[in-house]
């Protein structure tokens, strides 16, 4: 049988030719509906055994969610039945009975886990406009999964959610937005992110508020505007969204979008938290160590800290080991901890606690000095763009300090820092430039170089370009 036949004859089974069956899902439903689901439960498996897909796809809610079935089985074993349900009512060809029997093979829920199966019965639900089965079939495409080939994924996840988004779905319109904001799938358009944004938004879906949020906060494919960012994030975390009720609590930190409320600040972070948004501990154990909207309380800050750090966050451990170093709030200095606490900070990725860690072995500070180690940290942070790192490991293979001396790859580390206005750098690459240091000398761009770094005050720069002129 072809699949355009098996098709016409899946969507036949699933219409109710039996009146009586459909007369007693009607009551089931209205029984559901005043949440009287033992006799809704009843009702249903009388419809069923007349071979009722949408009477057996409710009994597979009914055990899925545990309700009205509690005298009859364990709970633990309501899994494994909803999926018998879902699988019999997909099989007469209910749409979404068949999204959910494709989660059970994805899950193994009853079933072995099948990818083949999760993806025949994702498409057969999406052949009958089900948007659930669209975007998950777009969520697996994203990740490699079901798509013709690895370099097509982007694009075939992009359909999904776009077929989906046609039909209204505000969670398939949110991936068309997103796709088109990072270029995923589709050329990268901020305008169309937005109008996709807008339409998800329109629908209350927080994700989408955010996400139009930070298109005004940052002038991404709209005029920047940071009031309506501030009460478009606003609107997302008053529906419980953990990182808008951060940035709600940081616009009232610090004044943007709104009048700066100090008390308001910390009660949308304390929202954040409770929603373990590692960012909100964060910022408030900022708050802490400075006193700022809140009694000073060290202990309190390390605490904060300390939970962001279990949820991943390097900012927050690289915080407490300053703590450490600079014996902040009264702690005793102690560069033991603190280098500890760098390290952990360092090996997340945090190019402060890289750069801090090169630091202290270059000083021999806790350590016993350690060029390599130092310029291994140095060229870390600096990879992850830190300024004052490329400026310091552009110096390291200038002099060949932990590193090969390589006047090519201190020019390369130099300029990068120049580039992000650092003054030592612009300085530093003013000499390259003079002397012919890894590049071909080059007076002009030596004296626009000691020039820019004349203008934020480099004292050196300005003597340099005494003897130039």
């Amino acid at each position: 049988m072809d699949k355009k036949k098996q098709l016409i004859e899946d969507i036949l089974k699933s219409t109710e030719k039996n009146d009586e069956a459909a007369e007693l899902c009607a009551q089931a439903e209205k029984l559901y509906d005043e949440k009287k689901y033992k006799e809704a439960v009843k009702i249903w498996r009388e419809a069923a055994d007349k071979n009722s897909a949408e009477a057996l796809y409710m009994l597979g809610i009914c055990h899925n969610y545990y309700l009205g079935v509690e005298d009859d089985i364990k709970k633990e074993e309501c899994g494994a039945a909803a999926s018998k349900y879902f699988i019999r009512a997909a099989e007469l060809g209910h749409p979404e009975a068949q999204c959910f029997a494709a989660l059970c093979y994805n899950s193994g829920i009853g079933v072995e886990e099948d990818e083949e199966k999760m993806l025949f019965w994702f498409r057969k639900s999406a052949e009958q406009n089900c948007v659930e089965a669209m975007n998950n079939l777009a969520y697996f495409a994203a990740n490699g999964v079901g798509v013709k080939s690895e370099e097509t994924k982007e694009e075939e996840s992009f359909a999904w959610y776009k077929k989906s988004a046609e039909l209204g779905n505000a969670a398939g319109q949110l991936g068309v937005g997103k796709a088109y904001y990072k270029g995923r799938g589709v050329k990268r358009n901020e305008a169309e992110a937005v109008k996709w944004y807008t339409l998800s938004a329109e629908q209350g879906l927080p994700e989408a508020l955010f996400c139009l949020g930070i298109c005004y906060d940052f002038g991404r494919g709209v005029p920047q505007n940071a009031t309506q960012a501030f009460e478009l994030y606003k609107k997302a975390a008053v529906l419980n969204h953990a990182k808008a009720q951060c940035y709600v609590g940081y616009a009232y930190e610090k004044g943007e979008g709104v009048s700066r409320n100090i008390p308001e600040a910390v009660a949308w972070y304390e929202r954040s938290a409770a929603n373990n948004y590692f960012q909100a501990f964060c910022n408030l154990g900022c708050l802490y160590e400075q006193g700022i909207g809140v009694k000073r309380d060290i202990k309190k800050a390390i605490e904060m800290y300390e939970k962001a750090g279990e949820l991943g966050c390097a900012m927050a451990i690289c915080n407490i080991a300053k703590v450490y170093e600079f014996g902040k709030g009264g702690v005793r200095t102690d560069l033991k901890l603190a280098i500890e606490y760098y390290k952990k900070a360092a090996e997340l990725g945090d190019e402060e606690a890289q750069f801090n860690l090169g630091q202290l072995y270059y000083k021999g500070m806790g350590v016993q000095k350690d060029d390599k180690t130092a310029a291994y940290w140095f060229l870390q942070a600096a990879e992850n763009g830190d300024a004052d790192a490329q400026c310091k490991i552009g110096t390291f293979y200038m002099q060949g300090i932990g590193v090969d001396e390589d006047e090519e790859e201190a020019f390369k580390w130099i300029k990068r820092a120049a580039l992000q206005n650092d003054a030592d750098s612009q300085y530093l690459l003013g000499v390259c430039y003079e002397e012919g240091l890894g590049v071909k000398p080059d007076l002009t761009e030596s004296r626009d170089w000691y020039e820019r770094a004349a203008l934020q005050g480099n004292k050196s720069a300005k003597k340099a370009l005494k003897h130039l002129k």
